[in-house]
């Protein structure tokens, strides 16, 4: 439907109109197309029907209702243009007409680099020429700066939230064990019988429990106050590193002032040197700053620590004194003492799961933030550098690489190397030959195998819509049936592996149909051959001896 197809005089006169439906997203699509020399297309979809007389508005509406971000392109006149779906369907349509002469063959170019482009387009990256691209240069670049502020925030937010919240290994779980056990244990002294036994015994473990925790936060006092010591002492030594280089560049001085090591005045032979130092002061410099941020939050951490270890020391002495009061408290007084004591440390583990929660979230929009910052970089690098910097796309094309490989294999093709290289304008050389080397049946396999590798790489993603590879008489361009029935019984595999379709069109081969798949066949008598055309009186009229 996206070609400019030209039909015989007979089929103008006697047919209107031409037919394709199709699924996507579980919503069905009818194209209908007048067989005329001016386009008239509709598109229809949930009883709502679309008109169009243009290739490039029909080609627009579709590709959104496909949900594909359509770019806009430099055209071969340099001016801006977007894709159709006629420069598209070449990937996915294998054309008895030139198809197996070059792995893209369009039915016109009119965009700059057009091939690479709809590869491009088709998987979702960003464009090689992109017509704006000066204009999404900048825009990325604020982006990337507004992105940066973001993260720098972010990382003051998960530096504040850790020096106050405990999220060492374990923790969490620990946590969740205290939270239960408490809850347990509470639950225990509203059923108890022997109340001022189960509120003694509860208290006890709690000062247990209390005692614990004061130990833990001892550890972990004592190990930050040794890393604090491990950080001034490494700041020391760079220090005293920087020192001994500002000496070193005096002493460069001294022997520069010397007129008898050189007369000359432009003099170069403390170049080098004055390089270097200022590098590795630079250097040394960066790293002291490093070390006074990680000695901010130590100091801060360690300060968190003291302020617990007070706390914890309280709630001990008052969980002491509860148990020293249980001769002078009826057993109602000491239930409901040992209830609140119990209460105030769930309510505490709570509190702490809770800020472990938040810490967790505010380390994922870290995380989220980091990553759009690689892509925004990615882009910017695109647009800088004209795709070479493109990780995305150089991974496609490595992918792409081995995939062509699998398929030349499985095709049997003969004397071409396997050491494949895909540039970036996605032309294919197989060693140091280009495709055009080629001719007959290799060139052939070439093409096919080029078709398969970036169709299988396409599909492997199950959110993209061109889940087809149309194949027009591969059986007439000089490749035996038992290659071709092997290389279409592994297309049938990645197929049913991903949810993909191959339609093929032939006369001298006959591919076995299997449940699932469709034959469609002419079902009008010709003089030499059955014909998909005919009258409806003579529909079915075919004669026995005639071979589809």
């Amino acid at each position: 439907m996206g070609f400019d197809a030209k039909f015989r005089e007979d089929i103008r006169e006697k047919c209107q109109v031409a037919e394709v439906t199709f699924e996507h997203n579980q919503r069905t699509y009818l194209l209908r197309r007048d067989i005329g020399s001016d386009p008239h297309i509709l598109i229809e979809v949930g009883g709502v029907t679309r008109e169009f007389f243009s290739e490039g508005d029909f080609s627009q509406a579709l590709f959104e209702e496909l949900d594909l971000a359509v770019p806009v392109l430099v055209g071969s006149n340099r001016l801006a243009i977007q894709p159709y779906l006629s420069t598209v369907l070449p990937i996915f349509y294998v054309r008895q007409d030139g198809g197996y002469i070059d792995p893209y063959r369009p039915p016109a170019s009119f965009i700059s680099d057009q091939f690479v482009e709809m590869v491009r387009f088709i998987f979702g990256l960003n464009p090689k020429h992109s017509y704006h691209s000066q204009r999404d240069l900048i825009a990325a670049k604020e982006q990337l700066d507004a992105i940066q502020r973001r993260l720098v925030v972010q990382q003051t937010v998960i530096t504040n939230m850790s020096s106050a919240a405990d999220d060492s290994v374990g923790m969490r779980d620990r946590l969740s064990q205290q939270s239960a056990t408490l809850t347990k244990r509470i639950q225990g002294l509203k059923v108890s019988v022997d109340s001022a036994g189960a509120a003694n015994d509860a208290l006890l473990e709690l000062l247990q429990a209390k005692e614990e925790q004061i130990r833990a936060t001892r550890r972990q006092q004592t190990e930050f106050r040794a890393r604090l010591a491990g950080i001034d002492s490494i700041r020391g030594e760079i220090e005293g590193e920087i020192k001994t280089l500002s000496l070193n560049e005096e002493s460069k001085r001294v022997f520069e002032s010397f007129f008898d090591i050189c007369h000359r005045s432009d003099c170069g032979l403390f170049a080098t040197s004055s390089e270097s130092y200022a590098k590795n002061l630079m250097y040394l410099k960066d790293q002291i700053k490093d070390l006074e941020a990680n000695a901010n939050r130590a100091d801060i951490q360690c300060a968190v620590f003291d302020q617990r270890l007070v706390e914890l020391e309280e709630e001990h002495a008052l969980i002491v004194s509860k148990l020293n009061e249980r001769d002078r408290v009826s057993s109602t007084g000491q239930l409901v003492s040992a209830v609140q004591s119990l209460t105030k440390e769930l309510v505490e583990a709570e509190q702490r799961l809770v800020a472990l929660d938040r810490l967790s979230e505010e380390r994922r929009k870290y995380l989220k933030l980091d990553e759009e910052r690689s892509t925004t970089q990615d882009r910017i690098a695109m647009l800088s550098n004209h795709g070479r910097s493109d990780l995305e796309f150089n991974k496609l094309r490595v992918h792409v690489r081995d995939l062509t490989v699998k398929w030349m294999d499985i095709l049997e093709t003969p004397n071409v190397p396997r050491e494949i290289g895909i540039d970036l304008d996605f032309k294919f050389k197989f060693g140091n030959e280009s495709i055009d080397m080629f001719s007959g049946s290799t060139r052939n396999r070439l093409i096919l195998a080029i078709h398969a590798a970036i169709f299988e790489a396409y599909i492997q993603d199950a959110k993209r819509p061109f889940r087809f590879l149309i194949l027009d008489t591969p059986k007439q361009h000089e490749l035996a049936s038992a290659d071709l029935a092997k290389f279409l019984h592994a297309l049938e595999a990645v197929c049913d592996a991903h949810a993909g379709q191959i339609l093929i069109s032939a006369t001298e081969y006959r591919h076995p149909i299997v449940a699932g798949d469709a034959e469609w066949t002419p079902q009008y008598p010709g003089l030499k051959q059955s014909m998909y055309l005919g009258t409806p009186k003579d529909a079915g009229k075919i004669e026995p001896d005639i071979q589809t």
